[in-house]
């Protein structure tokens, strides 16, 4: 499993970056939503462990600006977000991360967005996932055809049988600490072919 030292350890930049989107809320979840009304395509994109950042509110406004794509950002942690703190403890941060940040935890969320944007007239979706959100939009490719892609930017926790059952494209940008996927996939195969 993939995990990255420096992505739980050093706090986010700080920004005085100011949103070009909207927070909607679907239910009782808030939505960063920004782009063309009229979208047919979208960008769904799970932030990383810090939660609505203005950081990663920019980066979906340059999505929007550059691909005239909508792009959404649930708030999936609801302001409940991870921080130095809870970092510094371990099975703290273990234990916040199974109750707030499994797949099946988010799934209900996911559904939510989805049909929002359905709704709307998107007829597809691909996924952007930092982080811990990389995990999570992996998976999705493998049981949710709305999600016709993956990028997973420096991807924490992800294991190569998530990328084996990916039912789309997966990009992977991982940062220089992370382990190589493709070489160890690679021995992992030569060792099977010797083992015949």
């Amino acid at each position: 499993m993939s995990y990255s030292k420096a992505c739980c350890t050093i706090p986010p930049v700080q920004s005085n970056y100011t949103p070009q989107g909207e927070v909607v809320n679907v239910d009782d979840l808030p939505v960063y939503v920004v782009g063309p009304k009229d979208a047919t395509k979208a960008i769904f994109v799970f932030y990383d462990i810090y939660g609505f950042h203005p950081n990663t509110k920019q980066f979906c406004d340059i999505l929007a600006k550059n691909c005239g794509w909508k792009v959404v950002l649930p708030d999936f942690f609801r302001g409940d977000y991870a921080g130095a703190t809870l970092l510094s403890e371990p099975p703290k941060f273990m234990e916040w991360l199974h109750a707030k940040a499994t797949t099946e935890v988010v799934m209900p969320d996911v559904l939510r967005v989805e049909s929002y944007l359905k709704e709307s007239g998107v007829k597809a979706a691909t996924l952007v996932g930092f982080c811990w959100g990389a995990k999570i939009a992996v998976q999705l490719t493998s049981t949710m055809p709305f999600f016709i892609g993956a990028a997973l930017i420096h991807a924490s926790l992800v294991d190569i049988s998530d990328a084996e059952k990916a039912g789309a494209p997966i990009l992977n940008l991982p940062s220089k600490d992370e382990p190589d996927m493709v070489k160890k996939k690679k021995k992992e195969r030569e060792r099977y072919k010797m083992m015949k």
